[in-house]
């Protein structure tokens, strides 16, 4: 058994790629038909076998192309098999139309061209061989040695010589250019599912800048939350009955912490689109809870005007709390200090309409003409990416929504999203 895989893998010659038989062989042969019915009369031509041979070529040309016109590859024996063919009726052709004389010895150039085009050097070569050695062998022995066929033979010989190595040198250099953009096809589609990777994983998981961003703040809230837990605690052990408002001190600042940690855990980690019925108000307060200690820091207003009655919509909650903690917090970077950041939602025809507005120089002209693109910052002395608003652009398009960017009548800048109430 395995000698028998062994032999079987030694024959094999492998396949040939877009294989495809050219309808000129089909108009050659139906144009030789003709001339073969309009020359029956010449006593070279042996009537009507060599239109049976004639009806044979056209046949087994027809039977060839219906049988292979589906498929992408052909085997290399199998492609030798219809040479070989084409070259039995052919010689059968020239045999019955007068031999070395017959003019057609031209249908041999079939053969050769296909061999040339689709096969390898020595397949070409090998058609080439036959057809001249079946071409001498029928013309043998030369008209007693007349010079006129020794170079009428000669002649034959090389157009068919030449025409195979024009036709296999042209094909050759069309499969190395087919070949090259392949590749370059192939490197392309490669580049195009890294760019869509990275662009899925940049929506996904929050940025080094975001990270950074919300360092400082959840530390600092942390801080806050755990000096409350303790000072409320050491109240409370230091008093024989505890106050229940210490009590309720401390589990305010541990449920705070928890929030605190889950948000920004949250963010950090990145998690696959979850849409859920939510209403606005939560992802947006969470944003400004993560934000605030930025906003403390340089003494900025943060106005929040959200009303409690909104209507439910499809969001993934992780990812709407990102996309208003970069607008606001590229907003606390625009700001002056003492500045101020609103943030507002109300319900507008066929969804949700949310805005954060600041009190910022605005946005260049030439980003609101453009839009939002990735790596397109204006801030990169301040350690912008100019991933933060195209990231919120990517997930207002995940929802099915957009996001907008204008500057109010006296200035700052206005980062508008509209989320429908259909949903993603």
């Amino acid at each position: 058994m395995g000698t028998l895989k062994n032999l079987i893998k030694a024959l094999d010659r492998g396949e040939v790629t877009n294989f495809s038989r050219n309808s000129y062989e089909v108009v050659f042969a139906i144009f030789m038909v003709a001339l073969a019915y309009f020359y029956r009369n010449s006593p070279q031509i042996e009537y009507p076998t060599i239109l049976y041979f004639f009806l044979l070529l056209l046949g087994a040309n027809f039977a060839f192309n219906w049988a292979l016109r589906s498929r992408a590859a052909v085997n290399l024996w199998l492609l030798d098999l219809i040479l070989l063919a084409n070259f039995w009726i052919i010689t059968g052709v020239v045999y019955y139309s007068g031999g070395g004389a017959s003019y057609f010895w031209t249908l041999y150039l079939l053969p050769v061209f296909a061999a040339s085009l689709m096969a390898s050097f020595k397949d070409a070569f090998g058609v080439v061989f036959l057809c001249v050695l079946a071409i001498g062998v029928m013309s043998w022995p030369l008209g007693g040695g007349e010079l006129a066929n020794v170079l009428g033979f000669a002649v034959k010989v090389a157009v068919l010589a030449f025409s195979a190595g024009v036709v296999y040198t042209t094909a050759q250099s069309r499969k190395r250019a087919e070949a090259g953009l392949a590749f370059k096809r192939i490197q392309v589609e490669r580049l195009e599912r890294e760019i869509t990777e990275k662009e899925s994983e940049l929506v996904k998981s929050a940025t080094a800048g975001e990270v950074g961003t919300l360092a400082a703040g959840v530390m600092h809230d942390l801080g806050n939350a755990v000096s409350v837990i303790l000072l409320s605690a050491q109240i409370a052990s230091e008093e024989e009955s505890p106050d229940k408002a210490d009590m309720e001190r401390i589990l305010k600042a541990a449920r705070f912490a928890k929030g605190v940690i889950s948000n920004a855990f949250g963010l950090v980690r990145g998690q696959e689109y979850l849409f859920e019925s939510s209403p606005l108000g939560e992802p947006i307060e969470n944003a400004v809870l993560l934000t605030n200690y930025a906003a403390r820091k340089k003494n900025v207003t943060v106005e929040v005007a959200v009303p409690a009655g909104l209507p439910p919509l499809r969001l993934s909650k992780v990812h709407v709390e990102r996309v208003f903690i970069n607008t606001i917090s590229n907003a606390l970077s625009f700001v002056p200090e003492r500045g101020s950041v609103r943030v507002s939602a109300a319900e507008t025809e066929g969804g949700v309409t949310a805005e954060v507005a600041d009190s910022g120089p605005g946005f260049p002209e030439r980003m609101l003409a453009e839009g939002v693109k990735a790596f397109g910052t204006t801030r990169k002395e301040k350690g912008g990416t100019g991933l933060g608003l195209y990231v919120c652009d990517q997930i207002m398009k995940r929802h099915g929504g957009r996001m907008t960017l204008s500057n109010g009548p006296a200035g700052g800048g206005r980062i508008r999203f509209f989320f429908p109430f259909k949903g993603p």
